[in-house]
């Protein structure tokens, strides 16, 4: 197998999580804190919070690893998306039917709604999911009750999602 293939094509899944428990170990070490989103969220949202009932942008929230996580996030995302060759500027979804205002407009709610279960489930666990993935390595008691359900219900959902299909991918 060549460097060139292994880098460009999927990875197993035994190779990504160790690679994942390495980089989980390292941050621990490296920052002496397990690597989460929800401090960087909570910075950034109490500095919304502050400019907004002040009238004034003051003292924006410093640039730490914490923030610079979030940043990397969003940057690697489009990176990815540029070099995969898949970004495309979309005003509705492929394949549904309607005009574009209809479309467009259940992007936007699709979206919307996503975005709000997925910050829910992050202030309910307390921590992003790569944060309670962490804790569990440190043998925390509720990471591996969160770790359980999860997994629990996605097993669920997608049994579920699977015989709505009817089986078809």
């Amino acid at each position: 197998m060549s460097i060139k293939s292994s880098l460009s094509g999927p990875w197993p899944f035994w190779i990504t999580g160790a690679v994942l428990a390495f980089l989980g170990i390292f941050m621990l070490y490296l920052f002496d804190d397990a690597l989460g989103m929800s401090d960087g969220m909570l910075m950034i949202a109490e500095f919304c919070k502050t400019s907004a009932q002040e009238k004034a942008v003051a003292n924006p929230p410093p640039l730490d690893w914490q923030t610079g996580f979030l940043g990397g996030i969003f940057i690697g995302a489009i990176g990815c998306a540029f070099i995969s060759g898949k970004w495309k500027i979309r005003f509705k979804p492929e394949n549904t039917p309607g005009g574009m205002a209809v479309g467009a407009g259940k992007a936007i709610l699709t979206g919307f709604c996503g975005g709000f279960l997925v910050m829910l489930g992050l202030q309910l666990s307390g921590d992003s999911f790569f944060g309670q993935w962490i804790s569990a390595m440190q043998l925390s008691a509720g990471s591996w009750i969160f770790l359980g359900v999860f997994i629990a219900t996605s097993i669920i959902t997608s049994v579920l999602l699977a015989r709505r299909s009817g089986g078809k991918s």
